[in-house]
């Protein structure tokens, strides 16, 4: 009897996990800012992801979020559209340095995220190499990191082998936001 409820108590929470079910939520001090990515998942509670914007749009609109709401952490997750749009990657550097400097500003502490991998542009038949732009944009992100002593999480690793994950090679299924999630989760509680 003992067994089977330990194995009861092992199977339900793996069972909710393979099928896709939220179990958790982010805290509501934690706010999310970003673009479609952030916007089509449902993990954030303070969710401020806006389909299409680019880092420039998401420091626009950073003064309309941010201040006045006492987050703990701002998790900053931005530059895909900035690839996809070829924006200079200096350009985008230098707008996530600013949001991270301005979320310092309201006693909350910057989260920097690497940018997930993009296979493809929206449409299987494009066969534009996204990597390189991605790899590069990464590396800075990660030195601007380092830089500030600033958080950072990693999705593109977790996520470079497997494009299945996404739905149209930049919007994650499910399976993508549960690993986002996994490498998300042990950098907000430390």
């Amino acid at each position: 009897m003992k067994s089977r409820l330990i194995a009861l108590l092992i199977v339900v929470p793996l069972a909710w996990v393979i099928v896709g079910c939220k179990v958790i939520s982010a805290d509501s001090d934690v706010a999310f800012l970003g673009d479609s990515i952030t916007k089509g998942w449902d993990y954030p509670r303070a969710n401020f992801g806006i389909f299409g914007n680019t880092t420039a749009q998401m420091l626009t609109r950073f003064g309309q979020i941010v201040p006045g709401h006492n987050y703990r952490q701002v998790v900053i997750l931005g530059g895909t559209n900035d690839v996809l749009l070829k924006v200079n990657s200096d350009e985008t550097i230098h707008n996530l340095e600013t949001l991270g400097e301005k979320t310092v500003k309201e006693n909350s502490e910057p989260v920097l995220c690497e940018i997930p991998p993009i296979f493809h542009n929206y449409i299987p038949a494009d066969k534009k190499n996204y990597m390189p732009a991605v790899i590069d944009l990464n590396r800075k992100i990660v030195l601007l990191a380092q830089r500030h002593q600033w958080k950072l999480v990693d999705y593109y690793t977790p996520l470079i082998n497997h494009p299945n994950y996404l739905a149209d090679g930049v919007h994650m299924k499910r399976r993508g936001y549960l690993v986002m999630e996994a490498a998300l989760i042990p950098k907000l509680f430390r």
